[in-house]
């Protein structure tokens, strides 16, 4: 039972949100630096999971996922044991519904586990990992001083922010993913500490490492009128495909929950799935990050951008319904990019040169954040921090809009919405 706060403690939280920014950035890139060491062990050298798989014999690529699977496996089975008696619970339930509360040893069972598949080339993102690893480091920080509940969960909310930030080198965007996904409607009193947290948390990886867009997209010049109608089209069309994602993960969740196995080996199960499609396409590791950079600058067939997006698709729902531990968030912005080279290139079928592919491959991303997250503020921010294309607001902001709302109005279920 906590004392009463005081003044005091509450004069302090803004300061207690700068701790949680410095703390979080350190967490992420002590998380990075793990995976960078894993890679190196791989291939002697630091580099992508992508290149990493291309040059490995094809037996090998097929092997490391099984292997990586298992092991994640194990250590969530064995960690099990050092949970008895720990707190129940992820970040979203302790800032929507929880004490602020978070269990360090869950936290570091689950972050082993999730390095492990992560490093092994599971086809899923390394984010979840990361900003559960900082808002641990908000509600370590909680138990400092005594502070209100509210107070509480407000500072678990800055360590998210302040993981994301870090993570994704996209302070506004973290802002709005804690509003719109974590808490679902601005809290204006906690706005000043989450801007101070995600800002800290930014340039705290700028000074150690350089702050920089993630992804490099081609030049692109501002849309004219018919490019937009055009973008508003692709915008339509992934939106209303949305629902299919989500549908496919929980799909591969029911799937790998019916079969009669211990986690280890359904893990290795799933990585069985990255692996056998590894064999034939070395982009199924990972998160799909490099796939993601090719597309924005690049304008490959689409049979092959087709096959890369089913294959995807299949590897993450796989993935992820194994019980693996991480996030989607990545691999749901591969799906809208590989749906916006695809729509772009079927619309400039249909009128010669109506849209460049980089900006249907951008626009793309945004659109399908937008509608499966329900998030268009979040995709806007997020889009223009990754990518740095300023000049590419408006029709990222139309279509993150209409994607939302053609979801909306299917009746899906939006991510993390029912994780409450």
């Amino acid at each position: 039972m906590h004392p009463p706060p005081t003044r005091h403690s509450a004069l302090i939280h803004l300061p207690l949100a700068a701790c949680c920014g410095v703390l979080g950035a350190l967490l992420v890139l002590c998380f990075q630096t793990a995976l960078h060491a894993a890679e190196s062990l791989l291939a002697g050298h630091a580099s992508g999971l992508v290149e990493i798989a291309g040059r490995l014999a094809p037996w090998q690529r097929a092997l490391i996922p099984i292997v990586g699977g298992l092991l994640a496996g194990v250590a969530l089975e064995q960690g099990r044991r050092l949970l008895r008696g720990a707190a129940e619970g992820d970040y979203l339930e302790a800032v929507r519904v929880g004490d602020g509360h978070l269990s360090l040893r869950r936290t570091l069972v689950n972050g082993l586990s999730s390095l492990i598949t992560v490093a092994s080339g599971g086809s899923i993102g390394r984010e979840g990992a990361m900003v559960a690893l900082s808002a641990q480091g908000g509600s370590l920080l909680t138990r400092l001083l005594p502070m209100t509940l509210p107070r509480r969960r407000r500072l678990v909310a800055c360590g998210i922010a302040a993981g994301w930030a870090a993570a994704y080198h996209a302070p506004l965007s973290a802002i709005a993913f804690v509003c719109e996904v974590v808490w679902r409607r601005p809290d204006w009193r906690a706005l000043p500490a989450l801007l101070l947290a995600a800002l800290t948390a930014s340039l705290t990886v700028d000074h150690l490492f350089g702050l920089a867009p993630l992804y490099h997209p081609a030049a692109l010049a501002s849309p004219d009128h018919l490019a937009l109608a055009g973008y508003c089209l692709l915008a339509l069309v992934l939106g209303g495909c949305s629902p299919l994602f989500l549908g496919l993960m929980e799909l591969g969740r029911h799937a790998f929950g019916r079969l009669p196995l211990r986690l280890p080996f359904r893990m290795a199960l799933g990585g069985a799935v990255v692996g056998g499609l590894a064999w034939f396409w070395p982009q199924m590791w990972g998160n799909g990050y490099s796939t993601v950079s090719w597309l924005l600058v690049s304008e490959p067939a689409w049979q092959l951008v087709l096959t890369l997006l089913v294959c995807k698709l299949v590897a993450t729902a796989a993935t992820s319904g194994s019980g693996a531990v991480g996030g989607i968030f990545t691999p749901m912005l591969f799906a809208g990019a590989a749906g916006g080279a695809l729509a772009g290139q079927l619309l400039n079928l249909l009128l010669p040169g109506w849209l460049p592919v980089g900006g249907a491959v951008l626009v793309g991303m945004a659109a399908f954040l937008a509608a499966t997250a329900r998030a268009p503020w979040l995709a806007v921010l997020m889009l223009m921090e990754l990518t740095g294309a300023w000049r590419m607001l408006l029709p990222v902001a139309l279509a993150s809009w209409l994607a939302a709302r053609v979801a909306a109005r299917m009746g899906a279920r939006a991510l993390y919405r029912d994780e409450s």
